[in-house]
């Protein structure tokens, strides 16, 4: 029976980036049909970025905790120093998965902010990011200014209100459970087997 994880989460959220490497992983072992639902985990922050250390003061403990334990799914995590705003990525986000790149674009995405420190708040980032998935510097400008992608992110927020979404990653899997947070490995793996157990009687 195909598992399916609907993952609330923002691309600047390093557990995010970690919680996805997760559930890739896997999917070598379940049959996972994984939806990314993005959402603004901070909606203030200017175009122009905020000095991460502004809103976490022990940026350098966290992400030592995140290197060690992103090392076993491959990620490497930079001295992360600005806190982007998220939104044009998320747009674009949103019309990577009208055409079927979602995954590459989060991928990608994750990777430039997390293992290349790049700000992703700046539209040049965005277009140069979309390009590595085969998209051009026309698709991005357009997906920025479609009013219907901007209804589909709304939708998001709304949708994650609805189901008291107070953090990300935040996981719903099969609409019935929940797991916040990236947790270990073995907490999915519970999770998944229960629910292969429970369809095979």
């Amino acid at each position: 029976m195909k598992i399916k994880v609907k993952m609330f989460s923002d691309y600047i959220c390093p557990f995010c980036y970690l919680g996805k490497a997760i559930i890739d992983n896997l999917e070598n072992r379940f049959d996972i049909e994984i939806e990314h639902v993005g959402i603004e985990i901070h909606p203030e922050t200017p175009i122009s970025g905020v000095d991460l250390r502004k809103y976490i003061s022990k940026t350098n403990e966290m992400y030592e905790h995140l290197r060690s334990r992103g090392k076993e799914y491959g990620l490497n995590f930079c001295d992360v120093r600005i806190l982007p705003n998220s939104r044009k990525a998320l747009i674009v986000g949103e019309y990577s998965r009208k055409i079927g790149k979602n995954e590459e674009f989060t991928d990608a995405i994750f990777k430039a902010y997390f293992d290349d420190c790049l700000d992703i708040g700046k539209e040049e980032v965005v277009i140069e990011v979309a390009k590595k998935i085969g998209l051009t510097k026309q698709d991005v400008e357009r997906a920025l200014v479609d009013p219907l992608l901007e209804k589909i992110y709304a939708n998001n927020c709304l949708e994650a209100r609805e189901r008291n979404v107070t953090g990300v990653p935040t996981f719903v899997i099969n609409d019935e459970y929940t797991i916040v947070g990236a947790q270990h490995e073995q907490m999915f793996i519970k999770l998944f087997e229960k629910i292969e157990k429970e369809n095979t009687r």
